[in-house]
């Protein structure tokens, strides 16, 4: 099959267990790249925190942020689409964090915001700070969350996260599976987003403006808040570190992060 698009997840799949790409994947990405294919980031992070590693790949495609919430044009500093919370949304999750005592990271327009340095929240920060300046996220530490609410600013989502994971799913099931797209996107850490938002949803919009078939697709994934996206391209590939449910719906499983499990399977299928 002659694929024309490759969409990678970047925490446990694009990125190995230190944060980086192998060398090994890099090359086939700008193999795939020189051959004609379309090469995307699909994940759960803000565009600011995903931008150090679409700069380091060269891309120039639109990239799909906070798990399907929006799709962004870095070059131009564009939203190309989006279903944002709305602040009535913002405000009930910031009431939830605070009736549990939940650790709580707001992704607004352009930044980060957080309130609590907790382990997660350290290592990210030394991350961040390690970064050039001219791609460094932008994550700031604020005292009140609702003082960051108002009607000029565009809450893209929100992550809780606690050491106590019957806690944090008590805390998700209060919240209307209407209104709130709730995802689990690591062992202690949900995500939580406008209704409907996935990251299948927002690639299958992406792929129809280019007006490319899904089946000549592949997406590589290894969490829950990759299902859709394996789900809704031609092949879709779970990592060998891949959480168990993940591996169950995707095509085809490959090595782990840490292996060269990318490169392998681009090698087998891109000519």
């Amino acid at each position: 099959m002659k694929y024309q698009v490759i969409a990678f997840d970047l925490d446990g799949t694009l990125l190995n267990s230190q944060g980086q790409i192998l060398v090994s994947s890099k090359s086939a990405i700008q193999n795939c790249i020189n051959k004609g294919l379309k090469v995307i980031l699909v994940t759960g992070r803000h565009h600011t925190a995903a931008y150090p590693y679409y700069h380091e790949l060269n891309l120039t495609t639109p990239m799909i942020c906070c798990n399907g919430t929006y799709m962004y044009q870095p070059q131009t500093d564009t939203v190309l689409a989006a279903n944002p919370l709305s602040l009535n949304q913002a405000r009930q999750v910031i009431q939830l964090a605070e009736k549990y005592s939940l650790h709580l990271l707001m992704y607004s327009r352009d930044a980060m915001n957080y309130s609590i340095l907790n382990e997660h929240m350290r290592k990210f920060s030394q991350w961040v700070q390690s970064c050039p300046l001219n791609v460094r996220p932008k994550l700031c530490q604020v005292s009140d969350f609702h003082a960051l609410l108002n009607e000029q600013e565009t809450i893209w989502k929100f992550v809780i996260s606690h050491p106590d994971r019957v806690l944090m799913q008590t805390a998700v099931n209060q919240l209307s599976p209407a209104e709130f797209s709730c995802e689990w996107s690591w062992i202690d850490r949900v995500d939580i987003a406008n209704g409907g938002n996935t990251k299948g949803a927002r690639l299958l919009e992406l792929l129809s403006s280019w007006q490319i078939d899904p089946q000549f697709v592949i997406a590589f994934g290894d969490n829950h808040n990759d299902i859709s996206m394996l789900n809704s391209v031609g092949l879709g590939v779970a990592m060998g570190n891949a959480e168990t449910e993940v591996k169950q719906q995707a095509h085809l499983v490959t090595l782990s992060h840490d292996e060269e499990g990318i490169s392998s399977v681009l090698a087998s299928l891109i000519d």
